[in-house]
């Protein structure tokens, strides 16, 4: 009988939680919005009370539970040192509550390190034995698969690789330091770009789309699409930093692949092409064959991905 586990994926607008077989099919899938003003122990409860009802109205009998969240996260001591979806969440244990409640082991990870376990095992990665994967979306993170586990670093927090330094002058990043791979290609730092020109003037067909919004990579991606060249140059110049990001990666890691999931590969070849180009100028020898697959997980990447994890968990196959 296949086995099966519980995952969730605690998001800063919703909370799903599904059930999940060894084969990354979804048996049965439950949403729920996260409140925007929840206190850390609201927030905590929500998750239980979720799982605990999924568990129930679905009659399976996991294994074991993984809750992929974003943030910083200690994966081994079950606890989130720092998460940007609720107000006030440091150090909280959240696997702890969970295993209480429903009498199985109970494991947490960062929402991109999952991502990057579950296309391994179940979508774009199938087949590597080390892999780098990319999210690119409002923030950019990461995911490290080394010999077929996730890599996870001294304290939990490999695969950052949104806060590698591109431009020591660049702009300020959230972490606090300057020109990180984040603070220049994200939907947020689009974002900025797309402001930026307005600010200067540059961008007649931006303005239009705009309008009195607060502007966004989407608006900057449909002027470029329309014809804006301004506009495109920004959404290109950013796929080639992005590709020296990676390629610096691909340098380090020497993967068989990089994956690459999240909402800014709407932007296509415009920021891909750039992107592939700038990888394949800066890896190093044989490391330029590294192929570059589109994630296949699609809204279950963050279920997926958690699901894996668990598996790992289970099989006792997770490295530090």
């Amino acid at each position: 009988m296949t086995r099966l586990v519980l995952a969730a994926d605690f998001g800063g607008t919703h909370l799903r939680a599904a059930i999940v077989d060894e084969r990354g099919e979804v048996l049965f899938r439950e949403d729920h919005p996260t409140p925007p003003q929840a206190s850390p122990g609201e927030a905590v409860q929500l998750v239980v009370d979720l799982l605990a009802r999924t568990v129930e109205a679905s009659g399976a009998a996991p294994a074991a539970a993984c809750i992929a969240t974003a943030g910083l996260i200690n994966a081994n001591e079950g606890k989130v040192i720092f998460a940007p979806n609720i107000a006030g969440f440091r150090n909280v244990v959240l696997t702890t509550p969970v295993a209480q409640r429903l009498g199985i082991p109970a494991y947490i990870e960062n929402d991109a390190s999952a991502a990057a376990l579950g296309e391994y095992r179940f979508g774009a990665g199938r087949g590597t034995r080390h892999l780098l994967h990319a999210t690119l979306g409002t923030g950019i993170g990461g995911g490290i698969v080394i010999d077929g586990r996730l890599y996870r670093g001294a304290q939990g927090l490999a695969g950052e690789i949104g806060h590698i330094i591109i431009d020591p002058a660049g702009p300020r990043c959230t972490c606090g330091s300057r020109g990180c791979l984040e603070a220049l290609v994200s939907g947020v730092a689009f974002a900025a770009r797309a402001r930026k020109l307005l600010e200067q003037g540059k961008s007649a067909v931006l303005k239009e789309l705009v309008g009195y919004e607060e502007p966004t990579a989407v608006h900057l991606f449909e002027a470029a699409k329309r014809g804006d060249r301004t506009c495109e140059a920004e959404v290109r110049n950013g796929g080639h930093i992005l590709g020296l990001g990676l390629g610096s990666l691909v340098n380090v890691l020497n993967p068989d692949a990089v994956t690459l999931s999240g909402g800014l590969l709407a932007m296509g070849e415009m920021l891909l092409g750039p992107m592939r180009e700038a990888m394949g100028s800066m890896a190093y020898g044989p490391a330029s064959g590294a192929l570059v697959r589109i994630g296949e997980l699609g809204e279950n990447t963050g279920l997926l991905g958690a699901a894996a994890v668990a598996f790992e968990r289970l099989e006792g196959n997770h490295a530090g």
